[in-house]
């Protein structure tokens, strides 16, 4: 039997012309090869395009600063991006709250007035490198926090008290929510707590003449718990004596007498005074005893006026007018 050769078409320089190659025999079978061969214009790589074009920026993150903002917040956003190309990336914004866009709300910054406690805030930022946008992306959300309740001022009135006076509360504050806020009151004496005065009112008969008093008061709002704040200390004044008798209108006979009772909130003792009386009228300095004989030339309208001085120097007086006359 004659042997022939047989070929098996193989690709050329060319990706179109074939070469004749001799295949190899292995018993009654024969093995074709077919090899593709790279044509000779040039090298290309799996994944990359045969001529480079202009890429997209990408962002790979997008967070809202604070992450815990409240109503008086200013909000900021940070965004992490890439350019492929490492072109200037340029950024378009867009704010939403709860679920719905802001109009007009496209800058980087979001003021404070566009939303309140328990909103949801998110952004949605769009890259571009002035040639192309890349994919938008959507911030996760932020929750407007509780406002923490403030006191501007804490005092106590009267500004300056006596013993005989109820201590009174001053106090003013706000809370940015519009929540109503409780207020606890914590009272001092002299330095120390009084644990059981926890009110607005510090009711007379808790302090005395030279005490010093503070207060202390924290506002909440039943979610937060604001900065406590403390008044100026105030201290007791000396209280000055107060007349509580009144003076009869009427003469029975030629003596006229008037027994003038005072009581000193502090407990000082008193003396009594007449500042000015009809000629002859007498007061004793320590009883506060008026006694008066009355004649003839004292007829018409006497005006009549009580000093009680206490032994600080405070004082109270007591005016009136008594009419004489004969019938």
């Amino acid at each position: 039997m004659t042997r022939k050769n047989i070929s098996t078409p193989l690709f050329n320089k060319t990706r179109n012309s074939i070469l004749a190659f001799p295949a190899k025999r292995f018993g009654l079978l024969s093995l074709f090869l077919s090899l593709t061969l790279i044509s000779s214009c040039g090298k290309a790589e799996r994944g990359e395009p045969s001529s480079k074009g202009n890429s997209p920026p990408v962002i790979s993150s997008a967070t809202i600063l604070p992450e815990k903002p409240t109503k008086e917040s200013d909000l900021n956003i940070m965004v992490q991006s890439n350019d492929p190309d490492g072109d200037t990336i340029q950024y378009r914004y867009q704010w939403i709250k709860n679920e719905g866009e802001i109009s007009g709300e496209n800058r980087s910054t979001l003021g404070s007035g566009n939303f309140r406690k328990g909103d949801l805030i998110q952004v949605r930022v769009t890259p571009s490198d002035g040639k192309t946008e890349g994919g938008a992306f959507l911030s996760a959300s932020v929750k407007i926090q509780n406002s923490t309740p403030i006191l501007q001022e804490v005092s106590i009135e009267p500004k300056v008290p006596y013993a005989s006076d109820p201590l009174k509360a001053a106090v003013k504050s706000s809370d940015k929510d519009g929540d109503f806020l409780y207020l606890t009151y914590r009272w001092e004496k002299n330095g120390v707590v009084m644990a059981e005065e926890r009110g607005e009112v510090l009711e007379r008969g808790q302090f005395k003449k030279g005490d010093v008093i503070r207060l202390e008061v924290t506002p909440e709002d039943r979610e937060t718990i604001g900065n406590p704040k403390k008044s100026d200390p105030v201290t007791i004044s000396n209280s000055p004596p107060i007349i509580v008798s009144s003076p009869p209108q009427s003469i029975k006979g030629s003596i006229y007498t008037y027994q003038v009772k005072a009581n000193d909130p502090d407990d000082d003792p008193v003396t009594f005074k007449l500042k000015s009386a009809p000629q002859g009228m007498e007061v004793d300095k320590e009883t506060g005893f008026i006694r008066w004989e009355i004649r003839n030339e004292h007829k018409g309208n006497q005006k009549i006026e009580i000093e009680v001085t206490d032994n600080e120097g405070a004082k109270s007086l007591q005016r009136y007018v008594l009419i004489v006359d004969f019938k």
